[in-house]
């Protein structure tokens, strides 16, 4: 049957694999919702320990699907299958949906007709072992952006969180499943993809506490450890990005999705190139900065500048460019390519700043020292040869 168009009930889906203490907080931060959801579908992944037991007490208030292990992705997937209502919300295992989340995503999506998603932000909090007491951080990564602008800025990193969103069910069919295939990252994937072919309705309002804890990710044939997040996140981040590489024309880089212009046209590459460079594809960010470099016209805008000079902003850090002279020596190359190949890399040494004052903040003089030398090899003198540096403002990227 058809949904109504006044139609604004949900389901909630959960997918669990060996959380059994986590996951019942989670589903009772469901329950505990001032807009309940309409059904709320919980898929035990093939866990082994009381994760069956604790859903069981739930009774008729949730659905529990018991399945072999398969990953995170397959048991979305199959509870998408099973949902009856239009508005889907995906909410983390091991993450806490504050009480109002659902009533104000709800909103955002009768008051926007147009937008096929509502997101939100979040806070992180970590549980003491000893005590039990929580303490909540801030968001971490975050961009206030307008809707337009919301592919770009997602491309450049990943900033909104699954149960911090409300989902069309039209969306995700138009979509298509999650991809079963990545090891890391689906959610970023399947964020992309609903931002290409639709805008969000965003509020800066806290909607969920993401978890931070120190167990074991990934499915049972492929556990993985706390110290392996970060590499695991930026293999699978890469392996998305050179697909979308492949994939997305290059207008859809631009808000505007509209390239007439020799200008356009330039800014979208650089764009792109920032994007590539933030996830660790310098060979395809410097083919894009190669190609920018030839387009003529006037000099860079302070639009341009800007956008480029975060391609050495990623939250990974950039010590790549300090491992691979080569990236280095392709830099050089476009300074002497023409006049705008020559702002494009002084534009990246400007960027590259901030990272040698961090590390001088940090004591990391070798670090800072290493960077200051890259960046004189790209054309800008550090405005400082000893010393402290002058404070600086801390960009929203870190």
């Amino acid at each position: 049957m058809t949904p109504s168009i006044d139609d604004f009930s949900t389901t909630a889906i959960v997918s669990t694999f060996n959380r059994a203490a986590l996951v019942s907080e989670c589903v009772e931060s469901l329950l505990g919702q001032t807009l309940p959801p309409a059904q709320i579908i919980v898929v035990n992944d093939g866990s082994d320990d009381d994760t069956e037991d604790i859903l069981r007490t739930y009774g008729d208030r949730i659905e529990v699907v018991q399945r072999a292990n398969k990953g995170k992705s397959a048991g979305i997937n199959l509870a998408l299958s099973m949902a009856r209502h239009p508005l889907i919300w995906i909410v983390d295992d091991d993450d806490l949906v504050l009480p109002q989340a659902l009533a104000i995503l709800t909103g955002l999506l009768k008051g926007a007709p147009e937008a096929g998603f509502a997101y939100g932000r979040y806070l992180r909090f970590a549980v003491d072992p000893r005590t039990g007491r929580q303490d909540l951080f801030n968001t971490g990564y975050w961009e206030t952006c307008a809707p337009e602008n919301f592919l770009a800025a997602t491309l450049e990193d990943f900033f909104v969180h699954q149960p911090g969103m409300l989902v069309r069910r039209a969306v995700y069919d138009q979509v298509g499943p999650f991809d079963e295939r990545l090891p890391r990252s689906q959610d970023y994937d399947m964020l992309i993809r609903l931002a290409r072919v639709t805008l969000p309705a965003p509020t800066e309002a806290v909607l969920f506490h993401q978890r931070q804890h120190d167990g074991d990710r990934g499915t049972a044939a492929a556990r993985f450890t706390v110290d392996q997040r970060e590499l695991r996140w930026i293999e699978a981040d890469k392996q998305i990005l050179q697909r979308c590489y492949r994939t997305l024309e290059l207008r859809e880089y631009l808000s505007s999705r509209i390239i007439e212009t020799a200008e356009a046209r330039r800014h979208a590459l650089l764009q792109r190139a920032t994007i590539m460079a933030r996830k660790k594809l310098w060979d395809l960010a410097l083919d894009d900065l190669e190609s920018a470099a030839l387009v003529s016209g006037a000099g860079l805008s302070a639009t341009e500048k800007t956008t480029l000079r975060r391609a050495v902003f990623s939250k990974y850090g950039c010590r790549e460019l300090l491992a691979d002279k080569s990236v280095s020596r392709r830099v050089q190359r476009l300074a002497r390519r023409s006049t705008g190949g020559r702002q494009m890399a002084r534009t990246l040494a400007r960027g590259l700043l901030w990272r040698v004052k961090e590390q001088l903040r940090a004591g990391n003089r070798l670090e800072a020292g290493r960077l200051a030398s890259l960046m004189l090899s790209w054309g800008l003198q550090p405005p400082f040869s000893h010393g402290s540096p002058r404070p600086s403002k801390q960009p929203r990227e870190s």
